[in-house]
């Protein structure tokens, strides 16, 4: 049965000359058009500059290969060494020297991933035009040899990649595209133009046994009236097309950066510890601080119950992104910054110290690029976090813009701004209760907020120290607050309280954890005293006001003192309390040394681990086995003259190899056929192997048309050999080494007698 391929007999005709130029130079305004989509990633030109330097390098690559007649292996290792050899020395983002090699050799793989969970714009961050380089490379270099292999419909459609990688992994920001998209589509049907004519062209003139007879003066009347008729419709797109819709899908939208808030505690946890523990500790050293700055570690704008959080966005987009040098932390006006220089001594927390509101910051010290590359920031929140941690060293270098407080006169000539906040839940309806017991019959919503703020600092102060006070700011502690005669608590409770009764009259509010280093007077030393904890509420045109609602420490509750008793009461020996559990700690901040000894084997994962490694390595040995069957086999038919002839041949003989039967080396064709036609009933080899004799010694080359006749007998021929297998067994002969350890075509070495 003969077996019909479905590509085409004849292979495409290679242009040269002048056509061959021309469709080059069309294939380079592709590339150097699409470079333009890189812009708005990087926000500055070294995007499309990068791509559109690879490009043309691809190109010139791609040029010399094809000429060269290299394979596919060899430019892909050509292309690889390109880039290794030229990237560190041009791309202004990765370096210099060796750590710039290192930087390619490694964004090469990461590069992809990054773009995708980075903010825009990328410039902010090192060795991202990693991505626009090697895009240009590949798909000049790729193109290329398309176009000159005869294959210009493949080679327009493989230029445009440049532009589809700079639109996924771009934003929703995009670069005249009503000119943009017309041009690439006039360039692309160009080329085609140009490939269309001289096909017709050569097949014509094989029919007409190559005389001229006014072939080049048609074909120079059709290719012009192409590029008219092109051009009139690039035109017309341009003038009547629809304005590009404001919404855009595009891939980031639906990936997340990999931080997950869930294993840190809660930031006000660190409240009672620094308030107590590190009190005259120094935890940060301040230059440039104005007098009345207040450093930020976070704000909350949700509650559960149980603890005060920075609640997630309605969009389900994630809130914190990782941040660059130059990435800009806050809408805050960059020409009222100052610098500010934070020097971390006794703080450890991956809270990071920022003074509102901090427009950029910079790291410094030998930690500098591990932090850097952990460092993530909501500017929603005005919150950051560094997943490494800060350590004794580091140095913030901040341009902060510090607003003074407006006067009650101002903000009562504004409106409170509504603004989308995280959830609330599990609020006692005695805190709701209680705030509308304070605001009476106050309306404003400024009259309600200092009616509150009023009523909270006129109450007593306690960390738990000199009277009884009890840690957290969950609904049991908060509802005992507010029930009992005199409230008492610290900055944790008073500032979540004051929220929660804020947003149950309406008013948005969130929780502001910091420093305040005036606490002390020593605004240049931040000590575990000078935390802080306030209430946020924003105002139209003003943004987050500031509220301070904790008492003053001195305000503490005065001990009652217990009076004698002139007879007492018989001692009664007390049943001993019930046993409690322990309190756990927050997840982030919990130290227990025996922590590990009790944590559970996991055996389990590391062996799905090691064995999907196994299963991956058997995968990756088996497709490669298949890649380099499938390269010699391609070789083999796109070898020239009589050498395509013999490798149809060898593939039969490769085949039998693979199904363990033995070929007798130093045997002509038809005696290897003969010997074979035992093993193989159903395949004709017999007829194949005085076909390929036919050719070899008739003399002279054959033409394409019978090179791909004797293709597809031989196709036909392999296809009936495995009819007396089982599919396991052509399975196993599929991905068999014999014929790659031994060709047929390897030339036969007799052996030495002894």
């Amino acid at each position: 049965m003969r077996v019909v391929r479905l590509w085409g007999r004849v292979p495409p005709t290679p242009p040269t000359g002048a056509v061959a130029v021309g469709e080059v130079v069309l294939l380079l305004g592709i590339l150097v058009l699409g470079s333009a989509a890189f812009l708005p990633l990087f926000d500055v030109a070294a995007g499309a500059l990068a791509a559109a330097g690879a490009g043309a390098l691809g190109l010139v690559l791609g040029v010399v290969c094809a000429r060269t007649r290299l394979t596919a292996l060899t430019t892909l290792a050509l292309a690889a060494v390109v880039h290794m050899a030229v990237a560190p020395w041009v791309l202004p983002d990765v370096g210099s020297g060796w750590q710039a090699v290192l930087t390619v050799w490694s964004s090469l793989v990461t590069v992809w991933r990054d773009a995708l969970t980075l903010p825009l714009p990328l410039s902010a961050f090192r060795a991202m035009t990693v991505l626009p380089w090697v895009t240009g490379l590949a798909v000049g270099t790729l193109s290329t040899r398309l176009v000159l292999a005869g294959r210009e419909r493949l080679g327009g459609l493989a230029a445009l990649l440049v532009p589809v990688v700079a639109i996924t992994w771009g934003g929703r920001t995009v670069v005249a595209p009503t000119v943009l998209g017309p041009g690439l589509v006039a360039l692309v049907l160009v080329l085609w133009a140009v490939a269309s004519l001289r096909g017709r062209q050569d097949r014509v003139a094989a029919a007409m046994g190559e005389e001229d007879s006014g072939l080049r003066r048609a074909s120079w009347r059709s290719g012009t009236q192409a590029v008219a008729l092109v051009a009139a419709g690039v035109a017309l797109a341009v003038v009547v097309a629809p304005t590009p819709p404001g919404a855009r899908v595009v891939l980031r939208d639906h990936l997340e950066p990999p931080l997950d808030l869930t294993q840190y505690a809660t930031p006000l946890s660190l409240v009672r510890t620094l308030e107590t523990d590190l009190s005259h500790e120094s935890l940060l050293t301040a230059s440039g601080l104005p007098a009345e700055a207040r450093i930020r570690l976070a704000t909350l704008d949700s509650y559960d119950g149980v603890r005060a959080s920075i609640g997630e966005r309605t969009t389900g987009e994630a809130r914190f992104q990782h941040v660059g040098t130059t990435t800009r932390l806050s809408q805050a006006e960059a020409d009222g910054a100052g610098p500010v220089t934070l020097t971390v001594t006794g703080y450890s927390y991956p809270w990071v110290p920022m003074v509102a509101d901090t427009v950029t910051m910079q790291m410094r010290g030998d930690r500098a690029t591990a932090l850097g590359e952990n460092l993530y920031n909501d500017p929603a929140s005005a919150t950051a976090v560094v997943t490494a941690g800060l350590e004794e060293g580091d140095v913030l270098d901040q341009q902060a813009a510090v607003v003074s407080v407006p006067s009650d006169t101002t903000l009562r000539s504004l409106s409170v701004a509504q603004v989308a906040l995280g959830p609330v839940s599990g609020v006692p309806a005695s805190v709701a209760a209680r705030a509308a017991q304070i605001v009476g019959s106050q309306s404003a919503p400024l009259d309600q907020v200092r009616a509150l703020q009023q009523a909270l600092r006129a109450s007593y102060y306690s960390d738990g120290t000199r009277t009884p006070s009890e840690p957290g700011h969950g609904a049991a502690r908060l509802a005992s607050m507010v029930r009992a005669q005199t409230m008492v608590g610290d900055d944790e409770q008073y500032s979540v309280l004051m929220m929660l009764m804020c947003r149950s009259l309406g008013i948005p509010a969130r929780v502001a954890l910091g420093f305040r280093s005036e606490t002390d007077g020593n605004t240049g030393v931040v000590t575990g005293e000078d935390v802080a904890a306030w209430v946020e509420i924003p105002f139209e045109g003003r943004g987050w006001v500031p509220f301070d609602v904790t008492p003053d420490r001195d305000q503490i509750p005065q001990q009652q003192s217990a009076q004698k008793v002139s007879n007492p009461e018989p001692q009664v020996l007390q049943p001993p309390l019930p046993r409690q559990d322990p309190a756990e700690l927050p997840p982030a901040y919990q130290d227990d040394p025996h922590q590990d000894d009790q944590a559970p084997p996991r055996s389990l994962p590391v062996s799905l681990l090691v064995a999907g490694g196994a299963l991956g390595a058997v995968v990756l040995v088996l497709v490669l086995i298949a890649l380099l069957k499938s390269r010699r086999r391609l070789r083999r038919r796109r070898s020239p003259g009589l050498d395509a002839v013999t490798g149809a041949w060898d593939e039969i003989l490769d085949r039998a190899r693979d199904l363990a039967v033995a070929v007798v080396p130093g045997a002509t064709r038809r005696e290897t056929a003969a010997r074979l036609g035992g093993r193989f009933p159903s395949a004709d080899l017999s007829r194949l192997a005085r076909a390929v004799d036919a050719q070899v010694f008739a003399g002279g080359e054959p033409s394409a048309k019978v090179r791909a006749a004797l293709w597809d007998s031989a196709d036909a021929v392999i296809a009936a050999m495995g009819a007396g297998y089982s599919r396991g067994r052509r399975l196993l002969a599929r991905f068999s080494v014999r014929s790659l350890l031994r060709p047929a075509s390897r030339p036969h070495r007799p052996r030495r007698p002894h």
